[in-house]
């Protein structure tokens, strides 16, 4: 009767856990977790790991060994356990390294046999101990994370716990022996199977990758700073009185504005003859012709809701059909540059920004079959000529800019002219002033710290 009223509690406590409200948005908040290890031992057990903030985690778990059935058989080893684990992770929840803080209780009869705990207690080979243990201790492990919805984990460390228990004569028999307490050490080992729910493609590289998360998770993702620049003017005043275009058949524009139009095809239009390979020192920026469009942090899909990238992409796919449509002029380059911010890893970044310029040369042959000859798909990677143009064009704005935010941006600019690793120019920046010139640099120009696809068509005389 004992032993059912602990699995009613366990049963209890883990429906409360299930019935914790998940957020609206798509993160991992709860990930459903098996041993594998404990399960070697004939012991299902079932976790859960709900997560408390960005770094800390909490599990809960429980396991029921009621093996073997049969009272007359040995080895028994038969208990029931339950514990609660805060954890520390070093990167973000559910992603590499982790201390977890152990506490747990069992209830056990146990008698025979050196597996498992025979090995590590000689006195259970020739006799029989039921009891209660209570236990504490540390672990470590680490989290690989597969797919969204799979990882492995695996963790090692040791408890140390107190018992108090009833001996009996022998493992066959039930007289009382003696009753009595002792201190105990166990190890802990993990081969975890976990299963975080409600996350996707997005939160898991938001998860995979700790300093874009760390600096990020408290910027609002549809929010953008005042305009520095005039081609922020595509995004926020220009296409307001645009109305939506219609994909494949493209139809004409709801209340059309001709003159925003031909804005837009100008900036976009380039001549053959003004065409240049792009490399990393330019800085596209400069250029007040230049579209570019948005993505959300981490994030390589082109989101057609973000920011206004639908009006503006149905756009220029229309003016891209004029162009078609036009038997005396040819498409001969379009050039598409990814960039990604100088958050997070460089290596992690340059990967990000040639995928974002893949996707968005994907997406326009997916509305019109342009051979991939035509396309000039360029890898921009950390947008630093970006940023260096914009921190330069910022201290020129002295109704805007104090003279301690000229310095802060001086000291930024001189970072990034002697510094020649990537990673190591990052953590520079970040660290001036306790944070405060990055925070600052982040509020001020939140388009270049966002995530850029620049796109320009070059077109000829047609033969």
């Amino acid at each position: 009767m004992r032993i059912k009223r602990y699995i009613v509690l366990i049963l209890a406590v883990f429906l409360c856990i299930l019935s914790f409200p998940l957020r609206a948005e798509k993160t991992e908040i709860v990930a459903l977790k098996n041993n594998l290890a404990y399960d070697a031992i004939l012991t299902p057990n079932l976790q859960l790991e709900f997560r408390l903030t960005r770094k800390w985690t909490m599990e809960v778990g429980a396991g029921f060994n009621p093996f073997p059935l049969d009272d007359t058989k040995f080895p028994k080893w038969r208990h029931v356990s339950a514990w609660i684990a805060p954890r520390y992770w070093f990167c973000n929840a559910f992603n590499r390294g982790f201390f977890s803080f152990n506490a747990a209780y069992a209830h056990y009869n146990v008698a025979g046999g050196k597996y498992p705990i025979g090995w590590l207690y000689k006195k259970v080979l020739d006799s029989r101990y039921q009891g209660d243990a209570v236990m504490g201790g540390l672990s470590f492990g680490w989290h690989f994370p597969v797919s969204p919805h799979f990882s492995i984990e695996l963790e090692a460390g040791a408890d140390l716990g107190y018992t108090w228990f009833t001996e009996f004569e022998c493992k066959h028999c039930g007289a009382k022996k003696a009753q009595s307490g002792s201190w105990f050490a166990l190890p802990k080992l993990g081969v975890n199977l976990s299963v975080p729910l409600g996350g996707d493609k997005a939160s898991l590289a938001r998860r995979c990758d700790c300093e874009q998360l760390e600096e990020k998770e408290e910027e609002p993702d549809t929010v953008i700073a005042e305009e520095p620049v005039e081609r922020l003017d595509v995004v926020k005043r220009l296409w307001p009185a645009v109305g939506p275009v219609a994909m494949l058949p493209y139809t004409p524009v709801i209340n059309p504005r001709q003159d925003n139009m031909q804005r837009l095809r100008n900036r976009l239009l380039r001549s053959e003859d003004d065409y240049e390979p792009y490399t990393q020192e330019m800085a596209l920026s400069a250029d007040p012709r230049n579209v570019f469009l948005y993505f959300e942090v981490n994030v390589t899909k082109m989101d057609r809701s973000f920011i206004q990238n639908d009006m503006l992409m149905d756009s220029i796919m229309q003016i891209l059909g004029t162009v078609m449509d036009d038997p005396t002029i040819r498409v001969s380059h379009v050039r598409i540059v990814g960039f990604a911010s100088f958050d997070g890893r460089q290596a992690y970044n340059t990967r990000l920004a040639g995928s974002r310029a893949q996707t968005i040369k994907e997406y326009m042959q997916s509305i019109y079959p342009l051979p991939d000859s035509v396309f000039a798909v360029c890898n921009g990677g950390e947008s630093w000529a970006e940023l260096r143009y914009r921190l330069v064009q910022l201290t020129k704005d002295t109704e805007r800019v104090t003279p301690e935010h000229v310095e802060m941006i001086n000291e930024v600019i001189a970072i990034m002219d002697t510094e020649p690793d990537a990673d190591i120019r990052e953590k520079k920046i970040k660290a001036l002033r306790k944070g405060a010139t990055y925070r600052y640099l982040r509020d001020e120009l939140q388009d270049i710290m966002r995530n850029l696809g620049c796109i320009t068509i070059f077109i000829e005389p047609e033969d």
